[in-house]
């Protein structure tokens, strides 16, 4: 009840915005002119409402390109994904293995939810880890694309530019997915400096 309650007003709102599209294009003369203003109002009374509230109203966006400010003495952590094989040897996860959920997504979602899950969810979380890991290597082992890639190749608009891939996995399915949290220093890093602090998070089984 209380997702519906949440979810049912963006509903109405993807499908008053194309009801009133759909009404801009039948219209004519002053009642087109009438149509558009009404349009225009509703698009940016909800662009303001979803900036404001912080709610993802898709199309419209709550405008959050990124949150916190950093320095040179800013501590982060980030979360890393690897693929263990049979002989405990770990393979760093491509950012698009997730895809269409993109890395860092997947990331602020597992250190903000998993630990207010109950074990039986952590278990379903972690059999979706590993099983979509093997799905992306096995794409990959085969030579194809996946995430942006998959459909437009280098025509495809990536989630970031300069985001490093690691598209190298083994001939063999991963037996586990080992999260890792890692901390660094952001001054340090950019003077050189690139110790991380590497701490085991989760690890999922078959």
């Amino acid at each position: 009840m209380t997702a519906w309650l949440i979810e049912g007003p963006k509903l109405l709102a993807f499908l008053f915005f194309f009801a009133l599209g759909a009404l801009v294009m039948r219209s004519a003369g002053d009642e087109r002119r009438r149509t558009v203003s009404l349009f225009i109002l509703f698009v940016l009374g909800v662009s303001g409402l979803a900036g404001v509230t912080q709610w993802d109203v898709w199309p419209f966006t709550n405008n959050m390109l990124a949150t916190g400010r950093g320095t040179d003495e800013s501590h982060e952590r980030w979360l890393a994904f690897y693929g263990v094989d049979s002989s405990g040897r770990e393979w760093r996860l491509d950012p698009y293995t997730w895809s269409p959920v993109f890395d860092s997504v997947m990331q602020t979602w597992i250190s903000m939810r998993y630990d207010e899950l109950s074990r039986a969810q952590q278990e379903e979380v972690q059999h979706f880890l590993l099983t979509r890991a093997n799905e992306t290597r096995e794409a990959l082992a085969a030579g194809h694309r996946i995430g942006y890639e998959k459909y437009l190749d280098a025509l495809g608009c990536p989630y970031w530019w300069r985001l490093k891939r690691w598209k190298d996995v083994p001939h063999e399915p991963y037996r586990a997915v080992r999260v890792y949290r890692m901390d660094f220093q952001v001054g340090a890093m950019v003077r050189g400096d690139h110790r991380v602090t590497r701490t085991l998070f989760m690890e999922c089984r078959q």
